[in-house]
């Protein structure tokens, strides 16, 4: 058989380094014109920085919202805090507090502390609140919250009404400037205790609330407008994939239930399970087989090798002869 195949077809040499080597380029270099004639813009990122240049009354909002624990993420509740603002059902609460956050600390007072180390006039003002009591922190945090709602900005910097801040002024101003100058993203992500290790949680947590709500309203990407199936960019396909999932949430008793992460999570999973049992489950296992679905699927496999019945027959007959 093998000088059959020697004899009937030519060899020709052939260099398949060569060979594999040109099909690779030529599938980049489609991927690439293809990603560029059909590829989805790029919006872009919000990122604390830009939010502190354009819009400086509303990151010192964030940040004397953390400091004063009235946050979003400040009060949101497991896994994060002790917090009740975001708390859906026992459920949440009885996985506790997985990514512990101390909005105060891990927002505002750790990167001032960071940055008065290249900076020393931070400390006085730092100190001067670090070591005040409770209640006298409380009474400059209603204070400076109340004067932002009269405030407005210039070259960059926050005016207040005069007030009785206390050192809340100048930390907030520093807060601003550490925003501005793209330090306060390092800070949030930076574990002192080991330098060369990174967790983004705290970066990504910083905005929330209402930098993100004014950013995804306009673009349609809020929860409540089904945001997860729009695109960021107008005039594209979003992720269309998503839509059974996001329907789940429009369901009356989903939607107007404080838990319903958790039940839409539950029914996802319960619909997986159940299929993932099917074969041992007595009466349900045997719908595959009543629906009759694979009969038309391997139709013509059928068709085409099934032996004739009387051939069949006839086989059986012989056997039988012989074994007579």
């Amino acid at each position: 058989m093998a000088a059959d195949v020697v004899d009937d077809y030519r060899m020709v040499p052939e260099d398949f380094v060569k060979h594999l080597t040109a099909t690779l380029m030529i599938v980049v270099v489609i991927v690439l014109l293809a990603s560029i004639l059909f590829s989805v813009p790029e919006a872009k990122p919000l990122t604390i920085r830009h939010y502190a240049k354009t819009h400086p009354i509303g990151f010192e909002e964030v940040a004397i919202r953390a400091l004063d624990g009235q946050g979003r993420i400040a009060n949101y509740g497991p896994p994060y805090n002790h917090g009740t603002g975001n708390v859906e059902s026992g459920i949440q609460q009885m996985v506790g507090i997985l990514h512990p956050i101390n909005a105060a600390q891990d927002f505002i007072l750790k990167p001032l502390t960071m940055a008065a180390r290249i900076n020393p006039a931070i400390r006085a003002p730092l100190s001067a609140f670090v070591h005040a009591s409770p209640s006298q922190q409380a009474f400059w945090e209603r204070q400076f919250t109340i004067a932002l709602a009269h405030a407005y900005h210039q070259n960059g910097r926050v005016i207040l009404p005069p007030g009785q801040y206390g050192p809340l002024a100048p930390l907030m101003a520093d807060t601003l400037h550490l925003g501005r100058s793209g330090l306060m993203s390092g800070a949030l992500i930076r574990n002192p205790q080991v330098v060369t290790r990174f967790n983004n949680q705290n970066y990504l947590l910083f905005l929330q609330g209402a930098p993100l709500h004014d950013i995804a309203g306009p673009l349609q990407l809020k929860g409540t407008q089904w945001g997860i199936i729009h695109p960021a960019v107008k005039g594209y396909p979003g992720a269309w994939w998503m839509t059974i999932p996001t329907w789940i949430y429009q369901w009356p008793f989903v939607a107007n239930s404080p838990a319903n992460d958790a039940i839409a999570l539950s029914l996802g999973l319960g619909v997986w399970l159940l299929l993932a049992i099917t074969p041992w489950i007595p009466v349900w296992n045997q719908v595959p087989k009543w629906a009759g679905v694979y009969r038309l699927i391997w139709k013509r496999y059928y068709q085409e090798h099934q032996e004739p019945s009387d051939q069949t027959g006839d086989q059986g007959g012989a056997r039988s002869v012989r074994s007579s």
